[in-house]
């Protein structure tokens, strides 16, 4: 077994230096070297002679000291890079007997280091040799214990400390540190490392006043801190998951004590990974009401907002607890919150979830609660404290799977157990509640009573659903003497359907009901007609703030302002009538309108004698049913039809009157070398040749600043559609697709059509 030891050490050395360019042959021969010693240790008793114990010896010894100016990356990790730390693995020969020990002060900081060695007793040899035990070679560093110097001298340190410790998954380092100074603890946690050559860097920090400074009227403010990233961004599904289990609010407020520096440091890394270019800033801070310092107080409010940069993603973190100072089992209860607000999916979200809460002593709490409002294609809204309506499915919002709301015994009372939890939410279009009280009594028999209820309201169509069940049974020791179950379901209108059925069983036999009744023949009820697409736009450009004038501005003119009148739209000579509208996007075919299904395709046209297309954005998810592969590729936003510039034909000049204008024109000159002079253009006998050459020649002369015209120009995509024979051409994806869809052929893009792509034999 020995001498796997020694294969092991060095096939974990040579992974973890052929990445940084070791070279292969040193590797192999560590390698080699290593078989050679586990071949020794692996022989029988009493056969290996004291001269080839000593020839593998000296060939690990050797192969060890060629890569030695390597170890301190695989031994130090990030830290490598750390001059003065490096230096402690400076002698390979040190190392293998005694491993990485050393202590080293940075600062006001005291760092002290150590790590063990692996060391196999020699085998017995042929000729009764007595060998030392050999020194493999040392083990990673994997824990660096820190001190703060105290800034009074005297060599002593402060109260408190920390350490560094190594993050199993790769090379970083993380750790924390805890530092009481008088009137404030100070505390701090941190992860980092290098990736690609730059360095990733979170740090969470924390500064607790005792006493907490009194505000007024009870407040007081207990904490204060924040966290810093380069290079790190904020994991949004794992944050998610740590509101469940309290762990962000034990990271960023110190909730509860970390299990060990080594959970702490893995906790910030998994909920603020590395990412290049990515980086986080944010304040945090703790409000307490009748605060009795570190006693606890009656309420506390920590609140964590995290920025995300450049992305502009933002994350509210909170934890709000009330407890009884110094009685915590009579009364704690705890509120995790995340609120993400996230600009790249259009999105705010906020999950709750009450953590390690209960009352008495007795009862916990427990329960989740979710917000998502999406103003994306597919706007959304659903608010849900304790799931959702049996079966219900939320889509297309995505919410994790939510705890009822409830409260339960943690250890039975004396004959008694109970349970009650309970649920609501309210979506876009419905209405749901519901709850379920279980009661269970232990007196020599056990008899157990359930009641539940579930209700679901939709909106549009108007329809409602309730279930209501109950039941009761007897047993002892596993034997079921009876039991009575009721249930019931009414759903309507328009026949108005009630469902009852009633079940009972004993040990001698069984009895079931069960009977639907209809009240009404009415039908239910539905969504209106759809209204036809041409009477909406009619209607919209009927309304006067849909119709407006859209100046041409023209350099040479200045026009007088004039006052308006209501119901009016004064166009200038040199502009056109604007008439447009946001309701729907005209000249493509769309199905649906106002978030309701229009019955099939329809489609809408302005046109008129001269003038030219008003574009506007519209989100085509709102207008055409897309399905889920469609929703993911199509753009959010594209630049569709909204109305029309109408353009009146000019009039002949020769229609205007003729008006002879005698006021003079005067031509200012400006040349670099001489000042400015008046010209009198065409005044007879005033008029100077010289004045007139200056103006031709600055005319003539190229411009003092650089050319116009543009380095780089975005052009929009076009797109098309084939079909046999047949190609279209558009100006937008959402037209190429919709025409496609109704009029058949394939949309794709213009670049992609002029340079197709060949799949045969794929």
């Amino acid at each position: 077994m020995a001498g796997t030891e020694v294969t092991q050490y060095a096939a974990d050395l040579r992974a973890r230096l052929a990445p940084l360019g070791v070279p292969t042959p040193q590797l192999d021969e560590l390698v080699t070297a290593a078989d050679k010693v586990r071949a020794m240790l692996d022989a029988p008793s009493g056969t290996v002679k004291a001269a080839e114990w000593q020839a593998a010896v000296g060939h690990w010894q050797s192969a060890m000291d060629a890569i030695a100016s390597h170890l301190s990356d695989v031994l130090l990790g990030t830290f490598a890079q750390v001059s003065a730390l490096a230096a402690l693995i400076g002698d390979a020969s040190t190392l293998a007997r005694d491993g990485v020990h050393g202590d080293l002060t940075l600062g006001p900081v005291h760092l002290g280091i150590s790590s063990s060695t692996v060391v196999v007793q020699p085998p017995t040899l042929a000729d009764d040799g007595s060998p030392d035990p050999l020194p493999v070679g040392p083990l990673e560093v994997s824990a660096i214990a820190a001190d703060l110097a105290s800034p009074f001298g005297g060599g002593s340190s402060l109260p408190g400390g920390g350490s560094l410790v190594r993050l199993p998954a790769n090379a970083d380092f993380g750790g924390s540190l805890q530092l009481p100074l008088g009137v404030v603890r100070v505390s701090a946690a941190a992860v980092f490392g290098v990736r690609g050559g730059d360095p990733t860097f979170v740090a969470v920090l924390g500064a607790e006043f005792i006493p907490p400074v009194q505000l007024s009227f009870g407040f007081s403010l207990d904490r204060v801190g924040g966290i810093v990233g380069v290079n790190r961004r904020t994991a949004t599904d794992a944050l998610a998951a740590a509101v469940r289990t309290g762990t962000a609010g034990d990271v960023l407020f110190a909730v509860r004590p970390p299990a060990s520096p080594v959970a702490l440091a893995g906790d910030i890394e998994r909920l603020f990974p590395s990412a290049a270019g990515s980086h986080l800033v944010g304040p945090s801070l703790r409000l307490s009401w009748l605060s009795a310092g570190t006693a606890g107080s009656l309420l506390s409010l920590d609140v964590a907002v995290v920025v995300e940069i450049p992305s502009g993603k933002v994350a509210v973190l909170g934890v709000a607890r009330a407890s009884i100072p110094g009685l915590p089992l009579l009364l704690n209860l705890r509120l995790d919150l995340l609120g993400l607000v996230d600009p790249g999916v259009k999105l705010v979200s906020i999950d709750a979830s009450l953590v390690d809460s209960h009352v008495f002593g007795v009862f916990s709490v427990y329960g989740d609660a979710a917000m998502r409002l999406s103003w994306g294609s597919q706007g959304y809204s659903v608010i849900s404290v304790g799931g959702f309506y049996p079966g219900f499915n939320p889509e297309p919002a995505r919410l994790p799977a939510l705890r009822r709301a409830g409260l339960a015994a943690d250890s039975p009372l004396p004959g008694l157990d109970i349970r009650a939890e309970g649920y609501f939410a309210l979506t876009s279009n419905t209405v749901q509640f519901g709850g379920r009280l279980d009661v269970t009594f232990h007196a020599g028999l056990e008899a157990h009573g359930f009641l539940q209820v579930d209700a679901l309201v939709q909106f549009r169509p108007f329809y409602f659903e309730a279930n209501v069940s109950a039941g009761f049974d007897v047993s002892a020791g596993g034997f079921s003497f009876g039991g009575i179950t009721l249930s019931g379901t009414i759903s309507g209108p328009g026949p108005l359907v009630i469902r009852g059925s009633l079940s009972i069983d004993v040990f001698l036999f069984s009895l079931s009901w069960d009977q639907t009744f209809t009240l009404g023949t009415g039908p239910a009820d539905v969504l209106p007609a759809p209204p036809s697409l041409l009477d909406v736009v009619a209607l919209e450009f009927s309304h006067p703030e849909n119709v407006r004038a859209d100046s041409i501005a023209d350099p040479l003119v200045v026009l007088r302002p004039r006052p308006g009148r209501a119901g009016v739209a004064a166009v200038p000579p040199t502009g056109t009538l604007r008439i447009d509208q946001r309701r729907v996007p005209l000249g493509i075919q769309v199905d649906r309108l106002d978030g309701r299904p229009l019955g099939g395709p329809q489609g809408a046209v302005v046109s008129a004698p001269a003038g030219a297309d008003v574009q506007d954005r519209f989100a085509p998810g709102s207008y055409v049913t897309l399905t889920q592969a469609e929703a993911l590729n199509r753009p959010a936003f594209d630049v569709l039809t909204s109305g029309r510039r109408l353009s009146l034909a000019d009039p002949d000049i020769s229609t205007f009157p003729k008006v002879i204008d005698d006021r003079k024109v005067q031509q200012i000159v400006i040349r670099t070398d001489a000042p400015a002079v008046q010209v009198p253009l065409l005044e007879g006998d005033h008029f100077e040749l010289a004045h007139l050459s200056d103006l031709i020649a600055a005319a003539a002369a190229p411009p003092a600043t650089s050319p116009g015209a543009p380095l780089v120009t975005a052009l929009p995509e076009e797109w098309m559609t084939v079909s046999p024979g047949t190609v279209g051409n558009h100006g937008n994806a959402t037209a190429a697709h919709q025409s496609a869809r109704y009029g058949g052929g394939v949309a794709v893009a213009a670049q992609d059509a002029v340079a197709p792509v060949s799949l045969a034999g794929v």
